[in-house]
């Protein structure tokens, strides 16, 4: 059994400052008074000179410059300013900082004692990779092979777009990604996700889209999963509501429009304006479906039943992250269509979801893999 105490997470012995007084560190404050009450803090530093002096939430703020005479400290940074900040620390104050946490040290606080109990091995993974460092989405080795990693990005003048290669194929980001550093943060970020070893991998060994198939591909964003099996497929639904996604995914797909369909809605269990369903799609034999849409997944297998129902032979995989309990709801929802489900290895922790700072974080698988119709041994 692991058994951790939420105090072994500071580094000890050691001074502890929060770094940033603005928006962001008072709502942190405010959600964690207790938390940070037990951390016992020599204060709050601040880059902003008017402030220095000044208290802030009953303590005092410093100037970074208290760094040089402190040694041993560990700092926990409440602002979105995180990476700006941290490299300030590490070229000016390596010395004096032994350990540099986002605000994110205070979810971990409360998320490690909730399972130190568990005899589940993954969970087990999980948290050990947790304690010696920061609180991700993805918390396992195979993210530091991402951390450095640099992939080319060129900008199409023509279509005012830019674009990377994937698959060998050129793929467009949306209008909203303007320079190469926000573009590089994002697709690290789908790349973590497609690892073999991630929890939110769509195909793992023979669970795969197969040669000739109709896929639909639900939360398509920039495309990645139907490019990467755009030559061998029949055809493909690409469902994204998001206008910026969709002009990018034109471009990408402009030499595959006699199989791509790209509808601009979003995906749930009735028909209205800007929304649609599975069944008022396809109305032809459909072999594989991908979602991810942002929580709406089980309505918009609700949506599905007719087009479920009626293939003999059918693949799934539904993304299971968003929501706390959309795991449960989506397993017995697929079972009782008939579909045998496995679920993908490891756990997620999701900071996206309005109640992540629920004083109960949770740790969440990625997604279910699901078959109909697959031959038993």
């Amino acid at each position: 059994m692991l058994l951790i105490n939420r105090m072994d997470l500071l580094h000890k012995p050691a001074k502890v400052y929060l770094w940033g007084t603005g928006k962001v560190a008072a709502w942190i404050v405010e959600q964690f008074k207790n938390d940070i009450f037990k951390l016992h803090i020599s204060g709050f530093i601040d880059n902003d000179e008017k402030k220095q002096g000044d208290i802030f939430c009953g303590y005092k703020i410093y100037s970074p410059d208290v760094l040089e005479n402190d040694r041993d400290c560990h700092i926990i940074i409440l602002s979105n300013f995180w990476k700006e900040i941290s490299g300030q620390i590490e070229d000016q104050y390596s010395e004096s900082v032994v350990r540099c946490d986002s605000f994110h040290f205070f979810i971990k606080y409360r998320l490690i004692p909730r399972y130190q109990g568990s005899e589940d091995e993954e969970i087990k993974e999980t948290l050990n990779y947790i304690c010696n460092g920061s609180l991700e989405v993805f918390n396992y080795p195979f993210v530091e092979k991402y951390r450095d990693i640099d992939i080319e990005i060129e900008y199409d003048h023509q279509k005012q777009l830019f674009y990377t290669l994937f698959a060998d194929k050129r793929m467009y980001l949306s209008r909203k990604y303007k320079s190469k550093a926000k573009i590089q943060e994002y697709l690290k970020q789908i790349m973590m996700e497609q690892d073999k070893l991630s929890p939110h991998c769509y195909l793992a060994g023979t669970f795969c889209v197969d040669q000739n198939s109709v896929v639909l591909d639900a939360g398509a964003a920039e495309g990645n999963f139907s490019l990467s099996i755009i030559d061998k497929v029949k055809k493909i639904y690409l469902i994204e509501p998001d206008k910026e996604w969709v002009e990018a995914l034109q471009y990408t797909f402009e030499a595959y429009q006699d199989k791509v369909v790209i509808i601009n809605k979003y995906l749930s269990d009735f028909v209205s304006e800007e929304t649609t369903t599975v069944d008022n799609i396809v109305n032809e034999k459909l072999d594989f479906i991908k979602m991810d849409i942002e929580g709406e997944e089980y309505y918009a297998l609700q949506g599905a039943v007719k087009t479920i129902s009626r293939n003999d032979k059918l693949r799934c995989v539904i993304c299971t992250y968003h929501h706390e309990f959309d795991y449960m709801v989506i397993k017995n929802f697929l079972k009782d269509m008939g579909l045998k489900t496995e679920t993908s290895k490891g756990y997620m922790w999701f900071p996206y979801d309005n109640n992540y700072f629920y004083s109960l974080p949770t740790l969440r698988r990625g997604l279910i893999r699901a078959e109909k119709g697959k031959n038993e041994n």
